[in-house]
């Protein structure tokens, strides 16, 4: 697992202190390639959309949420029950 951010390194940094730690590596997409490639960049805001993908051992995705909310306990079960699934497989 891993988070991807348009936000420099720096400010990733900063999150992850907050945070205590966290179980995942905080990359930054500063270049917003990887925000393009899976048509996630809001173009208005110069910013990624918050997203969460499932992408499966052979690279291919298996869940997609383009309007996750960090607040709502539903998406989170919904990213558990699929990363499950693939586990089990």
């Amino acid at each position: 697992m891993l988070a991807i951010s348009v936000d420099h390194i720096h400010s990733h940094n900063v999150f992850a202190a907050s945070m205590g730690t966290l179980p995942y590596p905080l990359l930054s997409d500063w270049h917003k390639q990887t925000v393009k490639r899976y048509n996630v960049f809001n173009e208005k805001g110069e910013t990624a959309i918050r997203s969460v993908f499932v992408v499966n051992k052979d690279g291919i995705i298996t869940y997609l949420n383009t309007s996750f909310k960090a607040d709502q306990k539903e998406d989170y079960e919904a990213v558990f029950s699929e990363l499950e699934m693939l586990v089990n497989k």
